[in-house]
């Protein structure tokens, strides 16, 4: 018998990637998903636990999780380990290890209580409370989702371990290398601040174009690029034109003069973020960002929020854990920036004191070309400590030893 490896689907969002990018590292007998929804590529064809898709209600995906169970239950034997990430998925797992006797160990690759508010965290939160101490092993993607669990949902400390993202080095550098899609060779002839990641509540994006305005009163040459998709795009669009930025959205050739593009889903990022003056990342919370590393492994200086986990063990390893950013950092591998307060303020309001400290230092970074290449050179060298070869090594130990953990 041997390992099994489990998530909800393989749409396109960080932890999905990188569940893809160790399925195809780490030596599995069988790729389970929840649901029939693959957007990108694995090295085995999946077994589905479901007909659900993208589109089926989070609702009904809930409510799914002991019919998910039975299902994996029925595919597994005391013999085997399996590997989940992602919540509905490790929930999932550890019901089904008490039916079948598998060994469930389980990943968390997000704060929970940052992750989990409003009607989700009246559903989630208990579950994650009442499920996940009872997993073989709960590995975290960083030491701030580490003391989340410990702290907030009552894992034991003797079942935490940290396996940090991975990032495929040489393959981003081989994307990084192709050609600009039409009409984009004259925006990068600008300096351009660029953003990755799904437009969702945790990223903060709206505080970006509000500093992003009061950058350019520095910087008017500059413009922001948005790469990625999700559910604020529409509130994001809004908020450009009401801080009177001229906006480009959409998959066709972009005016060279916008202040701000939204280029959506690009399945190959990193030719538009290796060719940005500077990388912008106003997370609120994290588990361990792929973005940022990312960035850097394209040689692209990045500035980001000291939220609550992942920058900081990222930019400035040698720093105390506990450490908070209380004004511009300049640390090893990038610069920290006090956490951002989250409130979506109208257009018309001032600058809140976070938001203008961001516009200020967006505007000094991209008048700064010797930081800039230092930055960009300190980046690479950094994304390379976290190689997906390093990574996966990592995982493959820790799950030699996941069966002496049970109970």
């Amino acid at each position: 018998m041997g390992l099994k490896l489990l998530i909800n689907s393989l749409f396109r969002g960080g932890a999905e990637k990188q569940f893809a990018a160790l399925a195809a590292l780490l030596p599995h007998e069988t790729l389970l998903l929840l649901e029939d929804e693959v957007r990108l590529p694995v090295p085995v064809r999946p077994l589905f636990l479901s007909d659900h898709r993208a589109s089926t209600s989070s609702l009904v995906k809930t409510a799914s999780i002991p019919i998910y169970a039975r299902h994996l239950a029925a595919l597994t034997a005391p013999g085997d380990t399996v590997l989940s990430f992602m919540e509905r998925s490790n929930i999932v797992n550890v019901l089904a290890a008490a039916r079948s006797g598998h060994t469930a160990v389980i990943c968390e690759r997000t704060s929970p209580s940052g992750e989990f508010s409003g009607l989700r965290g009246a559903l989630m939160r208990p579950l994650i409370r009442r499920y996940y101490p009872r997993a073989a092993l709960v590995v975290a993607n960083s030491e701030g989702v580490k003391k989340d669990l410990l702290e907030n949902f009552g894992v034991p400390a003797r079942k935490l371990r940290v396996v940090p993202n991975g990032c495929d080095c040489a393959g981003i550098a081989r994307q990084a290398a192709a050609s600009l899609p039409e009409g984009w060779e004259a925006v990068f002839a600008r300096p351009v601040v660029v953003t990755g990641g799904r437009l969702t509540a945790a990223k903060g994006h709206w505080h970006l174009l509000r500093a992003f305005r009061e950058a350019r009163k520095a910087a008017p040459g500059a413009a922001l690029l948005f790469l990625g998709e999700g559910e604020l795009e529409r509130y994001l669009l809004g908020l450009a034109r009401g801080l009177g930025l001229s906006v480009f959205s959409g998959a066709g050739a972009p005016p060279p003069d916008a202040d701000v593009y939204f280029a959506g889903y690009r399945p190959n990022p990193y030719l538009f973020i290796s060719r940005a003056r500077l990388f912008a990342f106003t997370s609120l919370w994290e588990g361990f960002p792929n973005a940022l590393l990312e960035a850097m492994a394209c040689g692209t200086p990045v500035v980001s929020s000291d939220c609550a986990s992942g920058p900081r063990e990222i930019l400035a390893p040698s720093s105390h854990p506990g450490a908070g950013a209380v004004a511009p950092e300049h640390a090893e591998f990038g610069i920290l920036m006090p956490p951002l307060s989250g409130r979506r303020l109208p257009a018309p309001a001032p600058p809140e004191p976070e938001e203008a400290a961001w516009g200020a230092k967006l505007a000094e970074l991209l008048n700064a070309p010797s930081a800039l290449k230092a930055y960009s050179s300190a980046g690479v060298k950094r994304a390379a400590a976290f190689d997906l070869s390093k990574t996966a090594a990592l995982w493959q130990e820790l799950l030699k030893t996941a069966p002496h953990h049970i109970k």
